[in-house]
């Protein structure tokens, strides 16, 4: 039997396009495995974001590359943003590469390792429109009781700095049914907490039904007995509505967190970010937020060191930190990436000033976050357990509502009974910059 390995790089969004691509080799008949040196076929589904993303794809596949001569690898595939959008560079810079898998290809991954492992070279990168409308196999990646739910691709918002949608294409959302069924499934596999993305939540169902859909599909999602989590990823500040957040704060089953990515508060840049909104735009979406959910956690990103940016734009920016708050906040230096008109733009700022902005703003952060992780000392808060402790086995690790798996902290559990997959209620006996501590309320 083939045995297939697949190597995921990127983010949430991406590892979803693995999931289905794993789903349909399994169903091919084949055998997934993940110990890469015995591996008939390796795939490396990659991130093309930012320069940091492109390295690390291009590093690794490199180093699956020496599979070929040191374990059993007969076909090394790329798939995902890099393929797509530099698949000719990585032809001639990585010829052990034998096939390449676009954004909007994937889906054929069957047919090319068939078709590959015949000896043709395989290039099937197209426009980047790919219909997840549709019913695919997945095989889940997430560990435990916890899953990615894709309800839209592609991004019609146009960030000067983004390089997404020539990557990815424009917005495609998914219909209501569809997405319903593919979470009717996770619950059939044990799966507890559903974490809802798309590049840009907000904009769900605009293209397909006329109008934004995202409260409407929530209504029929929590109707899924099973799933007890509902978390939102990736929400444009300024289209949050009111529905929103009346709805977030009297479902039980929709966690209170709301992820908000802001990119910058200083106007100037905002403009040339060609963000909607300005900083008292967003502040009102995050004080409505609060008072109408006072135990929310909100959770932000931040690029520092934007073209132009000046010592009193990233003064604006630290001062919005400090004013907002924020419960969780991840921080970026600006990616001059090829294709987007930020590249464009004159005054580049130095990579040590980006590198010390970057510091400066993580460091605002984490005083905040430890801030606010010791004022919840003392709370009882319901925790999904994830895994045993690594080094202690007496702890368990596991997450609450307030924080997303990947991105944010965890709450470690000490001395209970219960297992992975379980939720219990915990109180918080300390808080730290980014994670907490806590014991079983039994």
């Amino acid at each position: 039997m083939l045995q297939v390995g697949l190597l995921t790089l990127g983010c949430a969004k991406n590892q979803v396009d693995s999931e289905i691509m794993l789903g349909l080799i399994q169903k091919a008949g084949y055998q997934i495995i993940d110990e890469y040196k015995k591996a008939d076929v390796l795939i490396v589904n990659t991130c093309g974001f930012i320069s940091d993303a492109k390295e690390e794809s291009v590093e690794s596949i490199l180093q699956l590359a020496h599979y070929k001569e040191e374990g059993n690898c007969k076909l090394l595939i790329a798939t995902g943003c890099l393929a797509q959008g530099y698949n000719e560079e990585l032809a001639d810079e990585i010829p052990e590469i034998d096939a390449f898998l676009g954004t909007g290809d994937f889906d054929q991954i069957v047919e090319v390792i068939e078709e590959s492992l015949e000896g043709a070279k395989k290039l099937k990168v197209s426009n980047p429109d790919f219909d997840y409308d549709r019913n695919l196999p997945k095989n889940n990646l997430t560990t435990g009781a916890t899953a990615y739910v894709k309800i839209a691709e592609g991004c019609n918002n146009c960030c000067s700095y983004c390089v997404i949608p020539k990557l990815r294409g424009g917005l495609r959302s998914r219909s209501i049914e569809n997405i319903v069924k593919e979470v009717k499934n996770l619950a059939k596999q044990g799966i507890k907490e559903v974490n809802i993305i798309a590049q840009d939540i907000t904009q769900y169902g605009i293209d397909l039904y006329g109008e934004a859909r995202l409260v409407d599909l929530l209504k029929e999602l929590v109707k899924v007995a099973e799933i007890k989590w509902f978390r939102l990823l990736y929400a444009y500040p300024t289209r949050v509505s009111d529905e929103l957040i009346n709805l977030i704060a009297t479902e039980d089953k929709i966690c209170n967190y709301l992820d908000l990515p802001v990119q910058h508060a200083d106007q100037e840049i905002r403009e040339k970010m060609n963000r909607r909104g300005d900083k008292v735009a967003i502040l009102d979406v995050v004080n409505r937020l609060r008072d109408r959910i006072p135990n929310i956690a909100l959770r932000t990103s931040v690029i520092v060191g934007f073209p132009g940016e000046t010592e009193d734009n990233f003064r604006n920016l630290l001062d919005f930190i400090e004013q907002a708050e924020f419960d969780r906040l991840g921080a970026f230096t600006y990616s001059q990436e090829e294709g987007t008109s930020a590249a464009q733009m004159s005054c580049q700022i130095p990579e040590p000033r980006k590198e010390e902005r970057y510091k400066k703003v993580m460091q605002l952060q984490q005083r905040i976050s430890q801030r606010h992780n010791q004022n919840l000392i003392g709370k009882e808060v319901k925790v999904l357990l994830e895994e045993v402790h690594s080094k202690e086995p007496r702890i368990m690790v596991g997450r609450s509502q307030r924080e997303a798996p990947d991105v944010d902290g965890v709450i470690y559990v000490e001395d209970t009974e219960a297992k992975v997959g379980e939720m219990i209620k915990v109180k918080l006996t300390n808080g730290y910059e980014y994670d907490l501590t806590g014991v079983e309320v039994k």
